[in-house]
């Protein structure tokens, strides 16, 4: 997960830096580097958005953020537990794996 503490941010530009991770993954692709966009969240009144990827590696993670230029603060691994449901109408990319 890319942490973005973003001066300014809107929907539009979260969507505009979700396009430009995808471009990116879709470039740098292969078996050891396989990274994708999941999607993102935004809190508008803190400044800060949180694009979330799928990633072999932490390196992986961190060159596909850095590719596509999105601000991010820091890398981190996440954990998700629980099912993850979008309220969006976008649905159009895959749920994170769930960890067993």
């Amino acid at each position: 997960m890319a942490e973005c503490f973003w001066p300014g941010v809107s929907a539009q530009k979260v969507a505009d830096a979700g396009e430009r991770v995808r471009q990116a993954s879709n470039a740098i692709s292969s078996d050891d580097r396989f990274s994708r966009y999941l999607g993102s969240i935004l809190v508008p009144t803190d400044e800060i958005a949180f694009c979330l990827f799928e990633a072999a590696t932490i390196e992986a993670a961190t060159e596909l953020a850095k590719r596509a230029a999105v601000p991010a603060e820091r890398i981190l691994e996440i954990v998700r537990l629980g099912a993850f449901l979008p309220s969006g109408r976008d649905h159009s990319t895959s749920p994170a794996k769930e960890l067993r």
